[in-house]
């Protein structure tokens, strides 16, 4: 039997979508053991030009002037656009991607962001690839740029992502509601004491706090609030791609840093997850299926107008999250919560009710079954035939990498 070959596809906004592509891939390699799996990010190899006008726009947008994204994204799904960028900027900016999928040839692309859901269209529109295509939608809710006439399935977090998608003409029998995708990790009992050990913290309440990678975070302002108060508690941090904000943390006093550890980055975060109390974040997708994998509390702070808003909104409407406006209220948050352990431990219960720890097994297999057999009689040429085969349609499309 000839081998599977499944590229995973996303873009690095945030580290929420590449987790996710991690996860996917991960769990297609443990449900499958006659699949070669390629995780793709496309901005890693992007020309410097898309970077200008397609990534940075939106940074600056949703760090400087989040009102204005607010109002772009929802006149976007209003509007029912089909694209978040031209046709050509895909093509002419993220000519590596488009060259990889040609070389590759393989026989399903799952794709983990909107832009690479566009990206994988394109390359299939333009006969570069005959792969069956698969959105996973890493967020509470959707937007039309999602739904493609070329896409095979739709894995989704809920319910209501799927009706969403039903109003958008999508058949119900292409959607798998199946959470989002989160590492193994967190379905794994970790040693609390070892854990403790490694990061040298002790008995103590302990406050996870995290900014995600997208968007302005006040997260060095509610870790100096809370460490002012003087409560006996200890605070993590982990600022992930936000350097400002690691900085300035690390700039902290001694007198108020002794209570506090920054991680800028750890692969242990579901083992911090398990001993914390509370955790303080931004209500990105990956991190709130995380949590609540961990029955972890959680107060939600500073959203990403549009997707995170809903995400929060569903985690504030099952009693597992409470959503807060500045600094001051997010602390005074944390602050009542570690004070009603009764509350807090009614919020760890309602939280596990929305675990779905499965999820990236339950999508590998969703795809695995949709490709069956039939994706693998597609394939007539390996080896060096496969490859000349790619070579040419590549160079019919007009991208040819120089």
């Amino acid at each position: 039997m000839n081998q599977r070959r499944i590229l995973v596809l996303t873009l690095s906004f945030g580290s929420g979508h590449v987790r996710a592509a991690q996860s996917v891939a991960s769990a297609l390699g443990r449900e499958s053991q006659n699949a070669e799996i390629r995780v793709v990010d496309a901005l890693e190899n992007c020309r410097f030009l898309f970077r200008v006008f397609y990534v940075w726009p939106y940074w600056m947008m949703i760090r400087y002037a989040p009102r204005l994204w607010n109002k772009f994204f929802h006149a976007r799904v209003e509007r029912k656009d089909e694209q978040t960028a031209p046709v050509w900027a895909w093509r002419n900016g993220c000519r590596q991607v488009f060259y990889e999928i040609a070389a590759f040839q393989p026989d399903a692309i799952i794709a983990c962001e909107v832009g690479a859901n566009e990206l994988a269209v394109i390359a299939r529109r333009d006969n570069l690839t005959n792969a069956e295509i698969f959105n996973v939608i890493t967020d509470f809710e959707t937007e039309p740029i999602w739904v493609k006439p070329e896409i095979a399935g739709f894995a989704v977090a809920t319910e209501e992502v799927k009706t969403q998608l039903q109003d958008w003409g999508i058949s119900g029998g292409k959607i798998k509601v199946c959470g989002i995708p989160i590492d193994v990790s967190f379905s794994e009992k970790h040693d609390a004491n070892e854990t403790r050990l490694r990061f040298g913290l002790d008995s103590r309440p302990i406050v996870l706090l995290m900014g995600g990678g997208m968007g302005p975070t006040r997260m060095d302002e509610v870790a100096v609030r809370l460490l002012k108060t003087g409560k006996d508690l200890q605070i993590v941090a982990i600022p992930g791609n936000d350097k400002k904000a690691s900085a300035r943390l690390k700039a902290l006093p001694k007198p108020l840093s002794g209570k506090l550890q920054v991680l800028n980055w750890t692969d242990q975060v579901a083992a911090l997850m398990q001993i914390s109390s509370i955790l303080v974040t931004k209500p990105g997708g990956l991190t709130l299926s995380e949590a609540a994998a961990c029955r972890l509390p959680l107060v939600l702070f500073d959203p990403i107008p549009g997707p995170e808003e809903s995400n929060a909104a569903r985690f504030v409407a099952a009693d597992a999250a409470i959503m807060t406006r500045g600094s001051a209220e997010t602390t005074a948050a944390v602050l009542r919560l570690l004070r009603e352990r009764v509350g807090l431990c009614e919020m760890s219960a309602n939280i596990a009710k929305l675990a779905r720890p499965d999820a990236a097994r339950e999508i590998a297999n969703f795809v695995l079954e949709k490709i069956g057999a039939t994706a693998i009689s597609k394939k007539n040429q390996t080896g060096d035939q496969n490859k000349v085969i790619a070579d040419e349609r590549f160079a019919g499309s007009g991208l040819a990498v120089k």
